[in-house]
């Protein structure tokens, strides 16, 4: 299983971060700024408390009423990527990483209750963060599969990838994550299917990450089956010949 904390268990760890914040924040005197940690924590634990009287409502999987997953969801992951900012403003990169990990709550949350997800960047960091953590191929299947859902939930106007001029953008680095995570399951059905997605949602960068994988199947000593897909979408793009 992906370790997605819940809405309460996501509380609790936003909790213990808060006292690693603000020890680094409040020697440098500025308190009650608009944007102080203390503030915007005390946005965010009330929050978190919503979504799981939401899910206890309505059910875990059920569509909210006038938009709300897409709306509240949203607007957490604004505060939630404010909060990461500042902690790596201030050089806590393990806070940073943790407080991308429940973006992925958040997320998943907005997903589960039917919204779409608009603020796309800090789950695809917490899911950067979770991925490098897992190694069961069962669970980077999953990891997989929750990337996939995360890519259809996105609005439609991130999706559409119009402005490709910044190599950083959140839509192709989920996609890329996406195809790297698959390699690693070593599940060659998976791989196949992800692969042929990244041709059609990255064209432009997809010879350079087979190009990638074909040295990192070296590196790596990755079994037969996986080195034999990886070798066949490489030198069918090369050759424009994939279908």
């Amino acid at each position: 299983m992906i370790p997605i904390p819940t809405p309460r268990h996501a509380l609790e760890h936003l909790r213990r971060i808060r006292d690693t914040l603000l020890a680094a924040w409040r020697p440098q005197g500025k308190t009650g700024q608009e944007n102080d940690p203390a503030t915007l924590v005390a946005t965010l634990e009330p929050f978190f408390r919503m979504l799981a009287e939401l899910d206890d409502r309505h059910g875990r999987e059920a569509p909210l009423p006038d938009d709300d997953a897409t709306r509240l969801g949203n607007s957490g992951l604004l505060t939630l990527a404010e909060l990461a900012e500042i902690s790596q403003q201030l050089g806590l990169a393990k806070a940073k990483a943790e407080l991308e990990r429940l973006a992925v709550t958040i997320g998943d949350w907005i997903m589960r209750h039917h919204g779409r997800v608009r603020a796309l960047e800090p789950i695809v960091n917490g899911l950067a963060v979770m991925a490098n953590e897992l190694h069961e191929p069962e669970a980077l299947e999953e990891m997989t599969a929750f990337m996939g859902k995360l890519m259809r939930a996105t609005e439609s106007d991130i999706a559409a990838d119009q402005d490709k001029s910044d190599d950083r953008r959140p839509w192709r680095i989920l996609q890329l994550n996406r195809a790297i995570v698959a390699t690693r399951s070593y599940n060659t059905e998976l791989m196949s299917g992800v692969f042929d997605d990244l041709i059609q949602g990255l064209p432009g960068d997809a010879k350079e990450f087979f190009r990638e994988g074909m040295r990192q199947m070296e590196v790596v000593q990755y079994p037969a089956r996986v080195r034999a897909i990886m070798t066949h979408y490489f030198q069918a793009l090369a050759q424009n010949s994939l279908h």
